[in-house]
């Protein structure tokens, strides 16, 4: 049985590869305190293949690579079978998404910022918002009961930049090797001709860790109604 303390923090990509390298550092130190991580990718990514490698052995390179950096963190690797390019917000897949918050008990969910020049982003934006609404909401009627959804975050994406503001940060540098070591099962991390991923990811938390005065970290942004305290 979960100890009360145990929360469940759930990361959402458009595809393969956005929550590990966005969100990544910080599911690992969530892992290392004691959290379970659930990585969901709405898209395996396959029609970013390199030249020469077929779409279908790209998807099934892709997905072994999810669950091999999800088991490094002691977590779990969810692909959902929708193609790449095609993702797109509407009542099923929210749905399909929202039972799995409800199925897994999720405290924390982690996923895209809204300004962002890729369509799939935007539509994970959108999908997993909705989503929240869903597995939240207590008049719902669903078999499962509602996902404890205390806290959403949308992570910092060089693809999401537009309009994004850094609200929260999380010094992650005791997770940071964690993380680098289990980044590598992904073929994007280190490959892409189209951009080097690892590099700036990494140079990114050094960016962010400065900030807080520690080695390396992690930013996230929220809506302004979330900011709101009150005492």
């Amino acid at each position: 049985m979960r100890e009360n303390t145990r929360k469940v923090v759930m990361a959402v990509g458009a595809h393969t590869g956005d929550a590990q390298l966005t969100c990544g550092m910080l599911l690992a130190r969530r892992a290392m305190q004691g959290d379970d991580v659930v990585i969901v990718d709405l898209t395996a990514g396959e029609r970013g293949a390199p030249p020469g490698e077929k779409v279908a052995d790209f998807r099934a390179k892709n997905v072994e690579g999810a669950r091999a950096f999800a088991k490094e963190l002691g977590g779990e690797s969810i692909v959902f079978d929708v193609p790449d390019g095609e993702l797109y917000p509407g009542r099923e897949i929210e749905l399909q998404l929202a039972e799995i918050m409800r199925d897994k008990r999720v405290s924390e969910v982690l996923y895209h910022w809204k300004g962002s020049f890729h369509k799939d982003h935007i539509a994970a934006h959108e999908i997993t918002k909705n989503a929240i609404f869903f597995a939240s909401l207590p008049t719902f009627e669903h078999p499962l009961p509602p996902a404890p959804i205390l806290r959403t975050m949308m992570a910092e994406n060089w693809e999401d930049e537009e309009g994004f503001a850094p609200y929260f940060y999380f010094d992650v540098t005791e997770a940071f090797p964690l993380w680098k070591k289990a980044i590598v099962n992904l073929w994007l991390a280190e490959n892409s001709r189209s951009f080097k991923y690892l590099r700036y990811y990494e140079a990114l938390s050094v960016c962010r860790g400065a900030l807080i005065g520690k080695d390396h970290a992690t930013a996230y942004a929220t809506f302004d109604y979330a900011k709101r305290v009150t005492g």
